[in-house]
């Protein structure tokens, strides 16, 4: 019987170790994919935050000029103020002349300690935050 069980402790002589080991692992790419949706969700907001702005902005320029230019430009300074890493391309701002509503659509990246290097992860980074605004009824 001593010798079952000492070959058997030496069979099982660091199990608990490699358990353990597995169990840091994986606590570590949970904790890092926390991070990185973390990270996407607080790009979200703070974009969609400085689109709602810059819409609400825009609305209340073309409102008292009826310029599109003046209007988008002041959605532009805003978006400028709120988040200077906002990516604006083509057609970022769309005014509705007949109605006044404005439509602000920004690009952004998010910054990610993992999701951002892999191929097919990459377009989970990609922020894409479309906000629309009304003139006020009174």
């Amino acid at each position: 019987m001593p010798r079952t069980l000492r070959r058997m402790h030496r069979e099982q002589a660091g199990l608990v170790g490699k358990i353990i080991l597995v169990w840091l692992l994986f606590v570590a790419v949970l904790g890092i994919f926390a991070i990185d949706t973390a990270s996407v969700l607080f790009t979200k907001f703070r974009l969609s935050d400085a689109a709602a702005t810059a819409a609400s902005t825009a609305v209340s320029t073309y409102q008292n000029q009826r310029d599109v230019t003046a209007a988008c430009g002041a959605a532009e300074v805003s978006v400028h103020q709120a988040d200077p890493d906002a990516s604006m391309t083509k057609g970022w701002c769309k005014v509705d002349t007949s109605s006044g509503d404005v439509t602000i659509t920004l690009r952004k990246t998010a910054t990610t300690i993992i999701a951002g290097r892999f191929s097919f992860t990459r377009d989970l980074t990609n922020v894409v935050q479309r906000e629309s605004a009304s003139p006020s009824s009174l």
